[in-house]
């Protein structure tokens, strides 16, 4: 027989347990039905609101056309043994499209902790298409970005250790200026710790990625296996002005009353540049540590790679193993290089590719 006590702390486990839920949203959904797959709900705050850390958002194929910005608040984070999953159901592709969403307005606002996103589409946000604004330990997998009136993904507001896995992030613009809108943006405010792996980034007006500064410093981006190509141009393909900077990776600066103190560490692994509008690699100002490994860029127009301003004391820069062809190499000779095609007795032809078709 169970004492009163142990009686007491058993009915209290099971009274605070919670069942991992399934939830379910489609397009022709309804907040008053129970969220299930036969009856889902028709709006993502209502499921958002009805979530719990464990729980599983599943999103139906088909066109979701939203005009408001969809919040998710500090409290509905989920937990680091626990993360609120929101996920394209089976194979189906939800398309979340915002154009219809006035301008400077944002997609997804994603305030919280420990969210896990996969396979949605978001389309065409006044803003940006998602932005990662005080979230930390969140991933974004599988998804795309495109089309939004400024960069697809950003990452602000000292937002850290997320991971950013698969995603795809293009035609993004922002007119009537088109200096802004870059494929993914770790930049102004961003938190450090932030991973980039598989992405690519694709004719957006102005960079495919943007590490510049603005209040925050010290901070490390970590970019593996990703691509970046066209940047500087709209999706017609027409060049919208030199306020596009058109430059593949742009790994820091700030503004001019801090450019000589911000440091944006960046480190860049097996990942690929070309056909941007200016440059494949850019410093940018940066005065952080840069580290490229296996890099390679191709027909930058401008300069395949660009880092030659002296970096802060006690900061380095690494670039081993990387490749450039048909573009200018303009390193500063504090470069700690090895094994680069363009150090002897090494050279590159168009041989050496599988293929140079960028189409």
């Amino acid at each position: 027989m169970l004492k009163p006590v142990a009686l007491c702390t058993l009915l209290l486990f099971f009274a605070t347990l919670h069942l991992q839920a399934q939830i379910y949203i489609a397009p022709d959904g309804d907040d008053g039905n129970p969220g299930t797959l036969q009856q889902p709900y028709g709006t993502f705050p209502k499921a958002i609101q009805e979530s719990m850390p464990g729980d599983t958002i599943y999103v139906r194929g088909g066109v979701y056309d939203l005009v408001n910005t969809i919040t998710i608040s500090a409290v509905k984070s989920g937990t680091e043994d626990q993360l609120v999953t929101i996920t394209a159901y089976n194979e189906e592709v939800p398309l979340l499209d915002f154009s219809g969403q006035s301008f400077g307005s944002k997609g997804i606002s994603l305030r919280a902790n420990y969210w896990h996103f996969i396979g949605l589409q978001i389309k065409g946000a006044g803003d940006n298409g998602m932005e990662i604004n005080f979230g930390s330990n969140n991933i974004i997998e599988r998804c795309q970005f495109y089309e939004n009136r400024d960069t697809g993904l950003q990452l602000s507001n000292g937002s850290a250790d997320n991971r950013i896995l698969n995603c795809d992030s293009y035609y993004n613009a922002d007119p009537p200026d088109y200096g802004d809108a870059d494929g993914f943006a770790p930049k102004l405010t961003v938190g450090s710790g932030n991973y980039f792996y598989g992405c690519r980034a694709w004719v957006n007006c102005d960079d495919g990625w943007d590490g510049y500064l603005r209040g925050a410093d010290d901070v490390t981006t970590t970019l593996e296996n990703c691509w970046t190509w066209g940047n500087g141009y709209l999706k017609d393909g027409t060049d919208p002005g030199p306020q596009a900077n058109g430059n593949g990776f742009k790994m820091g600066g700030g503004d001019n009353s801090n450019s000589d103190l911000l440091m944006h560490h960046m480190v860049l692994i097996n990942s690929v540049a070309f056909s941007n509008k200016n440059k494949g690699f850019d410093q940018n100002n940066n005065v952080g540590s840069m580290t490229l490994y296996n890099c390679t860029g191709y027909d930058n127009l401008t300069a395949n790679y660009r880092i030659q301003r002296t970096l802060n004391p006690g900061q380095t820069l690494t670039v081993k193993n990387s490749a450039s062809y048909q573009g200018l190499v303009q390193l500063g000779s504090f470069a700690v290089q090895e094994t680069n095609s363009w150090l002897a007795p090494f050279s590159v032809t168009a041989d050496d590719f599988l293929s140079l078709d960028t189409s």
